[in-house]
Formats: structure tokens, sequence, C-alpha cells
């Protein structure tokens, strides 16, 4: 049942998201793992309350970059940097202070290892093998897949603090 909610909640919100005004609909059955494979540059990170009674935050910043890439033999690649808007200031002489460190460490993701994909399921699960964050290692990082062959989606749901259900939709195009 959460699938379909899933399914049919993920194709309203990318309708409507002025990112995704090209699309990145769901694969043809059978073709997520060949769609998947190649790399992908970020062009944003959002967040929305499902039922839409919320606004749409940008969790990573208006302007998040990053690369994402899935190799044939089910390794993939990832980092992720937050805009300028919140990370550390670029400019400062000497080294960084410790907030900062903690900020620019709070605001980078990086990670590498396998990856699985579930056909039926339109999902990809990243079987984290190394990270920056030592915590991620030996976790599984599952996203429902939305792809074509310029665009991608990775999304997950989860409560929030007020309990209202979130989707964050991770979108990316392909490198050529």
């Amino acid at each position: 049942m959460r699938m379909r909610m899933c399914v049919v909640v993920l194709g309203c919100l990318t309708a409507a998201s002025p990112v995704f005004a090209q699309g990145a609909p769901k694969a043809p059955k059978g073709e997520v793992t060949r769609l998947i494979a190649g790399t992908w540059r970020m062009v944003g990170v959002e967040t929305r309350v499902v039922d839409g009674s919320g606004p749409t935050t940008y969790p990573r910043g208006k302007t998040p970059a990053g690369y994402i890439i899935y190799d044939s033999q089910g390794r993939m690649y990832v980092q992720i940097m937050n805009s300028d808007e919140v990370r550390p200031p670029r400019k400062g002489e000497g080294p960084m202070t410790e907030k900062e460190q903690a900020r620019a460490y709070a605001t980078y993701t990086a990670y590498f290892g396998r990856y699985t994909i579930n056909e039926e399921e339109q999902s990809v699960t990243h079987h984290v093998e190394g990270s920056v964050n030592p915590r991620n290692i030996g976790n599984g990082m599952h996203r429902f897949v939305e792809v074509s062959s310029d665009r991608l989606s990775l999304n997950t749901f989860a409560k929030g603090p007020d309990g209202k259900e979130r989707v964050t939709l991770r979108m990316w195009e392909r490198v050529r």
C-alpha cells in the first residue's frame, strides 16, 4: 500500500516541481538498471510535505553541487556539497575555526559502495562501504528511483518533527 501511495505522490510532486519541468518519468519496466548507469550532476534537492500542507524546503540550499556515478559492475560513488548560503564562507585568512570545520563537515556528503536495484519497486539501495561519516558505513541507503535517459530523481520518505510525512527529491541530470 505504501509503495502505491509513493508512486502517486511522486508523480504529482515531480510534475509540479519547477526543476523537473522536463520530467524524470518512471522507467519502463525492467529498465532502471540500464538507465541509471552513468554519471549524474546534481541539479537540486527539495523536501515537501506529502499532503501539500507545508512549504517546499531546500535542505542543501538553492544550488547544491555534486555528482553521483553508478558503474555497470554495481559500484556507486557520490559527493554532494551544500550551496554557499549554508556553508562556511570561502574567504578569510588562516585555518578554519572549529565551528567552521564542523559546519563544513555537516554540509558535505561523500560515500561509496555497491548498489542494488529492485526493478519491481523501482528503487536503488546504496550499500555504504566507505563514508566521510563513519556512522554510515555498513548501512543501506534506500531510494525510490525515477529515471529517463537525461533525468534522475532519488527520493526518500520520512516523518518530520510535526508528524507529517515528507518526501525529499534528490534531482540529477546526466553528464554527457
